[in-house]
């Protein structure tokens, strides 16, 4: 198979459960800067569109806050109730 020949993987997770599963690893707080960088290292061609869509539908779930600072935002993780 020529994909996997030139190391191509196919990601099994959606991007939702990416964003939770990175917040999850760093005590559920990140910048929007830093979660932009590391899901731009797992899924090359997300865009900044994209990435509002998948905040914005897991802040809608109750999964998420996102709050505005002065430079940027930061996305917090929900704790279950």
């Amino acid at each position: 198979m020529q994909l996997a020949e030139e190391g191509i993987r196919w990601r099994t997770e959606s991007p939702e459960l990416i964003v939770l599963d990175l917040l999850a690893k760093r005590q559920g707080t990140l910048k929007e800067e830093e979660l932009v960088e590391m899901l731009r290292a797992m899924m090359k061609d997300i865009s900044m569109l994209e990435i509002n869509k998948i905040l914005m539908n897991l802040e809608l779930r109750g999964k998420i806050t996102v709050s505005q600072i002065k430079k940027g935002r930061v996305i917090s993780l929900l704790q279950p109730k």
